[in-house]
């Protein structure tokens, strides 16, 4: 006889597994993420590493904040439900026996629906026997233009229940959070104190007996955005927590933090490993159909967020702990005996502490949430597919999981990051030559700081910083080596845009001394052959594997980029002598470039026929022309011959494209599957995919008119990110990677923006009958509106204070009607000029948030 075997059969789809999610903090002031499966992980809000100094976070993420709903419909027993798919082991606290073991009332939720776009998650919770339909929104302030706010050290959590029972049902909505403060010094006691205020109730986490400058000193807590709300303070068994939680439909305003602690005979205190405090809110709903709605904040204050020093292990720039390390750039750590100080952080300037956190994020929810709301609605309010905003938008999140924004307000970006380390500095000159489009975009003057952070730590000769390594006061010095020819016309580019971008007259009379500086160290000391063009000599550039020698045009066209803007600063500050320099070294150069590396299809990796190997390199850099992708952000003619740019992207997608892999690198004339990588390479840089530059590359095709090509080429990012399910954690070296924040620029490509001092243009490349793209300045943001025969500015934030505007125009017999607010504009002059329609704008027409600038050809 036979008999079945039930065999215990699942199907797994990649997507199921949680890899990454969006970030919850905000610029500068740590993060933790929330993941598909309702789990936090990855917390970094107490200056721990890899993002601070601090020692490794040791607890279980999944437990250190969950919430909890307690439901009794009426007539039956109470029963607990986890709104987590819960872990196999440590879920809810339960650390020493699993929930499955002693509490049989107790479950996780069976299906999770989520929808993330950045800032918000949405999360939908079912459970087969929860008479409840669950939602939540989770979110941090995200405002461009509003550091402050954008900084502060919250999480909101606004959920939604609605009741699916004929029956009454009691229920109590829970959230846990551990204690974590100074969770890495043992002779400690735990502190916790309820307090209020008006329309909330909160609780504060902290610690005694921590040195007052140790990274883990400081305040955490939750707040209940109601006041019928309560608590249950200091528990850590599940006795008699959880029984009492089963038994009373509230929680009892109970304290009990003090039983977690000891001191011993001679005075030395010491804590239990654990300790968590809940707090809630409880309520019947009587009918089917009635909701409750309710939020909770978490909110944190570690004020000490120490410098890197020497002596560091990792000092060298991160990469992978070892000065040695083919790839580092950064300086052998010495003993140095430098006193370690406090970097802190920017929202210590407003809050002493978690409960100030706290009051005021009650107070200022609404408005927080608006502004956020506005930003994020905006954005998706455009004619460009939603995949392709997606992928912009997911980049946003870099933000928030690699940011420095220091009490005295300096900021930066770290290169890259991982569960357990970081990799390099902050603002990495050559990395940010892509990935800090987006800072300049949305926090101009944070971007601003950056370019002072490196002024200050720019050498006399003019040589600048690779990276800023965690340290505000200082650098090392093999930071400051000057190997690295590509940074100083990147730095000289980038500060240089931060002004014309902000239009910031007094900020350009800072930066011009500096900017000089470190094009005249490249022409004094790094072009011997006075060619104009900076002289390379080996691995000089952000490519730290491919030599290249003489002329190459990655770096040099990002030369040509960087003397182009300072021409153009020249003739705004009225240094005329300055201007006829750079201008000679910008015709002289660009002769040169063309003259030696273009081949007749694309720009050559390199040419040094005349120079010290005598050799030309026939590669097929993908971005071997980011100088003149530069020119078109920073509103600066062209630097290269524009028929020949578009060959050569031509080019690099014919033989850098792979539809299963991405745009590779570089390639070689007669490569079929993989170019040959020497066995004493430390990393295969060419036939390998870097997301930034693929993304910038993206916006290089986008501008150059190749919007189809442009778009595949980001389709294929997205489409590789999705199903690898690290769709929040762009990679590179090291995750969370500064580069492909580059993304912000396909914003301005498909708008065909450009954006110089003072004066903004709009040639939009994504076509239609009517088209509709969001847009950035300094000073506000908006959409433009353009169909054949009409353009309209619409300003949603801010204003547009940019007093010259050039449309494109069609060709018409008479000049366009100008129109504000549908009334013709006084005082706007108009001119046709090189097929745009060039606004000139009266000082006293505003362009604020509400204002509609129509223009209206016949």
């Amino acid at each position: 006889m036979m008999f079945a075997l039930m065999a215990y059969t699942v199907t797994t789809h990649r997507d199921q597994k949680p890899r990454s999610g969006v970030a919850l903090g905000g610029l500068g002031c740590g993060w933790f993420e929330l993941r598909q499966d309702g789990t936090f992980q990855n917390w970094n809000i107490f200056n721990n590493r890899p993002l601070g100094r601090g020692r490794p976070f040791p607890f279980h993420a999944h437990s250190v904040l969950f919430f909890l709903i307690r439901c009794q419909v009426q007539g039956a027993d109470p029963r607990l439900v986890l709104l987590q798919i819960e872990e196999s082991h440590n879920a809810a606290s339960l650390e020493t026996h699993e929930f499955q073991y002693i509490f049989p009332w107790l479950s996780g939720v069976d299906t999770i629906r989520m929808k993330a776009t950045f800032p918000f998650i949405d999360m939908e919770y079912e459970e087969r026997d929860l008479p409840l339909k669950v939602k939540l929104r989770a979110w941090s302030p995200f405002i461009p233009r509003d550091a402050k706010h954008s900084s502060l050290p919250a999480a909101f959590f606004d959920f939604s229940i609605t009741s699916r029972s004929a029956k009454p049902v009691d229920v109590q909505l829970l959230a846990s959070f551990r204690n974590c403060a100074g969770y890495d010094v043992k002779a400690r006691h735990y502190t916790s104190r309820a307090y209020r205020g008006k329309g909330y109730v909160g609780f504060e986490h902290g610690a005694a007996h921590l040195p007052e400058a140790h990274p883990s000193a400081g305040t955490m807590g939750l707040v209940s955005f109601h006041a019928d709300s309560h608590y249950y303070l200091g528990w850590e068994h599940p006795h008699p927590y959880y029984e009492r939680l089963l038994r009373e439909p509230v929680l009892p305003d109970f304290d009990d933090t003090a039983n977690r602690n000891k001191t011993a005979p001679d005075g030395t205190p010491s804590c239990l490993e654990r300790c968590w405090s809940t707090i809630g809110r409880a309520v019947r709903l009587k009918k089917k159909g009635e909701s409750l709605e309710h939020t909770f904040a978490a909110v944190w204050h570690f004020p000490n967020n120490l410098a890197r020093i020497e002596g560091d292990k990792d000092l060298a720039a991160g990469y992978l702990e070892d000065a040695d390390f083919p790839g580092n750039s950064g300086g052998e750590a010495g003993a140095g005996s430098e006193e370690r100080h406090n970097e802190g952080h920017y929202y210590s300037n407003f809050f002493a502490d978690s409960s100030e956190v706290a009051a005021y994020a009650v107070a200022n929810r609404e408005f927080l949430l608006a502004q956020t709301e506005a930003f994020h609605d905006a954005f998706y309010a455009s004619s460009a597919d939603t995949w392709l905003l997606d992928q912009i938008n997911s980049n946003l999140n870099t933000f928030r999981t690699s940011s420095w924004f220091t009490k005295a307000g300096d900021f930066g970006i770290l290169e890259g990051l991982s569960p357990t380390k970081s990799f390099a500095g902050l603002s990495t000159t050559d990395v940010a030559m892509y990935g800090a489009v987006a800072t300049s975009a949305l926090f101009p003057e944070l971007d601003r700081n950056v370019f002072r952070a490196h002024r200050r730590l720019q050498k006399e000769n003019g040589v600048v910083a690779h990276s800023i390594t965690q340290n505000f006061r200082r650098t090392n010095e093999r930071e400051l080596s000057g190997k690295r020819i590509d940074m100083p016309a990147q730095y000289a580019y980038m500060a240089l845009r931060a002004a014309f971008w902000s239009r910031d007259r007094a900020f350009l009379e800072e930066m011009w001394p500096s900017v000089k500086r470190t094009l005249d160290y490249v022409l004094r000391e790094r072009d011997a052959n006075g060619d104009s063009l900076p002289d390379m000599e080996g691995i000089m550039c952000s490519y730290d594997n491919f030599p290249m020698f003489g002329v190459a045009p990655y770096v040099a066209s990002q030369w040509l980029a960087g003397v182009a803007a300072a021409v153009e600063a020249a003739r705004i500050l009225g240094d005329t002598e300055a201007e006829a320099r750079y201008g000679a070294v910008l015709e002289k150069g660009r002769a040169r470039l063309e003259a030696t590396c273009w081949n007749g299809r694309y720009y050559r990796l390199f040419s040094d026929l005349d120079g010290k190997t005598g050799q030309q390199d026939e590669g097929c850099l993908s971005d071997q022309i980011l100088g003149q992708w530069a020119t078109h952000l920073a509103g600066l003619p062209g630097i290269l011959d524009a028929a020949r740019v578009r060959r050569a992207l031509q080019a690099v997608l014919k033989m850098n494209y792979k539809p299963d892999q991405g745009l590779r690198n570089c390639q070689w004339p007669g490569d079929k599957f993989l170019h040959d990588v020497d066995e004493q390479c430390w990393v295969d840089q060419a036939n390998t995919c870097w997301t930034g530059v693929e993304l910038a590359f993206a916006s290089f095709l986008i501008y150059e008119g190749l919007v189809d090509e442009g778009l595949m080429v980001a389709r294929n990012v997205d489409d590789r990110y999705r199903r690898w399910g690290i769709y929040w954690d762009h990679q590179e070296f090291g995750g969370h990677y500064f580069r492909p924040m580059s993304a912000w620029a396909i914003v301005h490509a498909l708008a065909g923006q450009r954006l110089g001092h003072g004066v903004l243009s709009f040639d939009p490349r994504l076509k239609g009958k009517k088209v509709k793209l969001f847009f950035t300045t300094a000073d506000g943001y908006g959409h433009l509106v353009r169909t054949k025969s009409l353009a309209e500015i619409r300003v949603l934030d801010g204003e547009i204070a940019e007093r010259e505007i050039r449309l494109a125009a069609p060709a018409a017999p008479v000049p366009p009607r100008v129109l504000v607010q549908g009334r013709a504009a006084r005082g706007v002059q108009v001119r046709v000029e090189g097929g745009l329609a060039v606004l000139q704008l009266p000082a006293d027409l505003p362009l604020r948030a509400g204002t509609t600038l129509r223009v209206e050809w016949a």
